[in-house]
């Protein structure tokens, strides 16, 4: 940072002087020739500061943490958002972009406390479509019942790690089988999941051919400041993107705050939702966080969160 300042300093000082230090009086078109020189040295001293200003933050970000970041940057495009859930904390973005043509056949809301509006809305749109039968299951190990809603079935189960199941426990394949959706088609599928920071296991392990039966699966999160866990998080993105889904939407949940990456200028909500879609088309990936018309405070009382910087691939 010392070196690239006296740098620019130099150069300043080398512009501002040009015209006075020569001795030599210059009017009319070498004049105006030489402010172009001058402007021209300029922004050239502003370019290479900038580039090493970001050089600087790329080699004080560990590379676990920058792959993360930079896979949560919106890089899918979706043209219709549906908010499904309560007006503010329990509310989700869902891309509607072709559902129109039908083909989700079943819902699965994953952490639903005594309200899951989700799990109601959701019912609603599908039923709406003429899917009939269980259209939403809902999995909470924590409370003894759900949200009812038509075609809506409760099961008293949290989730778990593949391999990891036990009693009240069930891992994503078990989920499947248990509600008879083990042979659904790829794509036909739909999932919220909630679950206080659980999520990072589950999905870091979870199988290709189990996430492939989803269209979107709909995220919240948690602790993205805990950098000594970054390398399971990173697994955890990295197996959603492997199994083809795209990043089309990122919300900050106000309760939790910013994590403020250390030695760099980037930073996230520290409790993010994440929208990711199966069919969506890609589009170059936004560094920086945009809001959506349909996003909301999740603490309505609360101070709205900065938007997201994330770093580049």
């Amino acid at each position: 940072m010392a070196n690239r300042t006296v740098f620019v300093a130099a150069v300043l000082l080398a512009a501002s002087c040009l015209p006075a230090c020569s001795g030599i009086e210059v009017r009319g078109a070498a004049r105006e020739r030489q402010q172009r020189v001058i402007q021209d040295l300029l922004l050239r001293s502003a370019n290479i500061s900038a580039n090493i200003d970001a050089l600087s933050h790329t080699a004080s970000l560990d590379p676990t943490t920058r792959h993360l970041l930079a896979s949560l940057r919106v890089c899918g495009r979706c043209e219709k958002f549906q908010r499904l859930g309560e007006d503010a904390d329990g509310g989700y973005l869902t891309c509607m972009d072709g559902w129109e043509h039908g083909g989700v056949k079943a819902a699965f809301s994953m952490g639903v406390e005594h309200h899951d509006k989700w799990s109601q809305d959701m019912s609603r749109l599908l039923r709406g479509q003429g899917v009939g039968g269980t259209v939403v299951h809902q999995f909470d190990c924590t409370v003894s019942g759900g949200q009812q809603c038509p075609g809506c079935v409760f099961h008293p189960i949290c989730i778990a790690p593949e391999g990891e199941e036990k009693p009240s426990y069930w891992g994503m394949s078990t989920v499947l089988k248990k509600t008879d959706l083990a042979a659904a088609k790829d794509r036909s599928l739909i999932m919220k999941m909630d679950i206080e920071a659980a999520e990072w296991a589950i999905l870091a392990k979870e199988r290709a051919d189990v996430l492939r039966k989803f269209r979107q699966v709909i995220l919240e999160f948690h602790w993205l400041d805990k950098e000594f866990n970054h390398k399971q998080y990173d697994a955890a993105v990295g197996a959603l993107l492997g199994a083809g889904f795209r990043v089309v939407h990122i919300h900050g949940n106000n309760y939790a705050g910013m994590y403020y990456v250390p030695g760099t200028d980037y930073s996230v909500p520290n409790v993010l939702e994440v929208t990711f879609a199966a069919d969506s088309q890609p589009i170059q990936c936004q560094d920086r966080q945009t809001l959506q018309a349909l996003d909301k405070d999740n603490n309505v009382g609360g101070q709205s969160l900065p938007m997201a910087h994330l770093p580049g691939a």
